[in-house]
């Protein structure tokens, strides 16, 4: 389910089913662990779309980017939107590789052209994953996702990144 605040999330995070985060083991775990992924998701060229055609149809494009999220996540998984431009997904059994490949699917289901009133935008999308671990708080994961978005968003050169 798509939501406008991630209340679920410390309830996720206290009864999530594995035994070890992937993230705490050394080197990262193998494909074997699983954990609750957490997806930190920030849109590439929003603030252009928001400035240039006005907020109205920025409104659009986020009901249409958690639209688009909340069709390519599991049914158990959960997509809610934390504020401006930022978007979290809680996935539970998750690898580092399945975390991963779910980043890139959510990135491509954002992709494709956005129509509002009849005009034509397009957003990017940088994903930050990390996992909760036991004893973590949803404010620690959070964080974590949010600078592993940073490094990620960094990494890819701005003609990688979609804009407006």
């Amino acid at each position: 389910p798509y939501s406008y605040a991630p209340d679920c999330f410390p309830s996720l995070i206290e009864h999530h089913v594995h035994v070890v985060s992937p993230d705490t083991l050394p080197g990262g775990g193998t494909q074997g662990e699983k954990g609750v992924a957490v997806l930190f998701c920030d849109l590439d060229g929003f603030k252009a779309i928001n400035d240039r055609y006005g907020h109205h149809v920025g409104d659009a494009v986020l009901v249409e980017v958690a639209r688009r999220l909340t069709a390519a996540v599991r049914d158990g998984d959960t997509v809610a939107r934390l504020g401006g431009d930022e978007f979290v997904v809680l996935a539970d059994g998750l690898g580092r590789e399945d975390a991963e490949d779910l980043g890139v699917r959510l990135r491509s289901a954002i992709a494709p052209p956005i129509r509002v009133e009849g005009r034509t935008v397009r957003v990017g999308a940088s994903f930050g994953v990390s996992w909760a671990g036991c004893g973590m708080t949803a404010d620690e994961v959070l964080q974590s996702a949010d600078q592993r978005m940073y490094v990620e968003k960094r990494s890819r050169s701005r003609s990688h990144r979609r804009v407006g």
